[in-house]
């Protein structure tokens, strides 16, 4: 029997889904239920696929038929197959996008944890997890679960073939512009990253920064492309005075690690090593690394910076961003990048509130979660060692309950 009636059934239906005439709350809840509609959609769609696959008829694979059909790119259709193959094998996680409990991001991450340990592994320890956290902060909660099952030799390889597959290419495209790709390693692409942000966010204080309009000047993906050609054609010439590239980028703009250390005992190394993203670092990479980098402490306080300020700066200091970013890894209620975030005080420095500028007081928020904390009335409250921003309307505006505060 064709699915076609029944389909047809499903646009009619969505045809009737309308945003006229509807409240807030009416809205967000259509966005709700649309969402699970959406991830039930995904699951028989990846279900279809990995039945393309499982097919001997020599036609064309599922990532082939989901590039054709669903028109998707190469890179998105060969993904969602990888996804559909270790779905087959993942009844909780499968179950839980039919249900709309979770989404597409959150497959993905399930099947990429899967592929590197194995699905019923994933699917016991990770699907119901899922269903709890966000698309990114599972993705780098399952990531890091990965890591931890994943040997050295592993990693080795794993690193070994991503460093085999880096690329470089430039052309001219059909309107005369010169257009640049490339792929990194996870440990050299982290350089190249942060070295590039660095510079954006130079050139945007040039452009006018927070006080001025630095978008009116050119537009953050021009700011990008000027970054990019700073960096290749005068290196020596980046920044000027206080900005100048021979000064330490703030810590932000840093790569930072987690070693333990342990990884540095010679001959039977053991313990973490991985990028503040969850990406582990074979131990030939902490090795070259250690030949290269500046090591700054990550036991808090252990160098002797002062990490409790107190009352007497408002300003979190370069020690307190790397102790941070060392704790949170970003944003707490995103995962945002450090780089995207901002030193929020829990109990706000600002009167009434009166907090310290001590780390146990502060977590890093993206730009757009501090916008909704500062501008929108929204509260962020921790529970079980976990972040969550609360609506005005769940809590008031004039009522705030008393901050939670993270251990440092």
């Amino acid at each position: 029997m064709s699915d076609g009636p029944i389909l047809a059934e499903v646009h009619q239906a969505l045809e009737g889904v309308t945003a006229r005439g509807k409240r807030r709350a009416e809205l967000e809840a259509g966005i709700a239920a649309l969402s699970k509609v959406e991830a039930h959609a995904v699951e028989r769609r990846l279900a279809l696929t990995a039945a393309i696959d499982d097919l001997d008829d020599g036609g064309i694979d599922g990532a082939g038929v989901t590039r054709s059909r669903a028109r998707r790119s190469r890179k998105a259709a060969e993904k969602a197959a990888r996804t559909a193959r270790q779905l087959e094998k993942m009844p909780h996680a499968r179950a839980a996008l039919a249900g709309g409990e979770i989404n597409e991001e959150h497959a993905d991450a399930l099947a990429d944890a899967a592929a590197r340990t194995s699905p019923a592994e994933a699917d016991t320890a990770l699907a119901r997890k899922a269903k709890s956290l966000p698309a990114d902060m599972f993705a780098t909660q399952s990531r890091k679960w990965a890591n931890a099952k994943e040997r050295d030799r592993e990693q080795t390889k794993r690193y070994l073939r991503q460093r085999a597959a880096r690329e470089a290419r430039i052309w001219t495209d059909a309107d005369g512009m010169m257009c640049l790709f490339a792929r990194f390693d996870p440990a050299t692409g982290n350089s190249i990253k942060k070295a590039f942000q660095n510079e954006v966010d130079r050139l945007w204080r040039a452009d006018g920064g927070r006080d001025g309009t630095p978008d009116e000047v050119r537009s953050p993906d021009q700011r990008g492309s000027d970054a990019v050609s700073a960096l290749l054609i005068q290196p020596e010439s980046v920044g000027v005075g206080e900005n100048s590239a021979t000064r330490r980028p703030h810590p932000r703009f840093q790569v930072h690690i987690r070693l333990d250390a342990s990884r540095c005992r010679a001959g039977d190394p053991g313990g973490t090593a991985e990028l503040i993203d969850g990406t582990p670092l074979p131990q030939e990479v902490v090795e070259r690394i250690a030949c290269e980098a500046a090591f700054v402490g990550a036991v808090f306080g252990a160098d002797g910076s002062v990490l409790w300020q107190g009352r007497s700066v408002r300003t979190a200091t370069d020690a307190q961003w790397s102790a941070l970013i060392s704790r949170d890894g970003g944003c707490v209620i995103c995962a945002a990048d450090p780089a995207h975030c901002q030193a929020h005080h829990v109990n706000p420095w600002s009167p009434p509130g009166g907090g310290p500028t001590d780390i146990d007081n502060m977590v890093l928020v993206c730009n757009s979660d501090h916008h909704l904390i500062h501008d929108h009335g929204h509260e962020l409250a921790g529970v079980g060692g976990k972040w969550a921003l609360k609506p005005p309307e769940s809590h008031g505006r004039r009522s705030r309950p008393p901050p939670q505060t993270s251990a440092a």
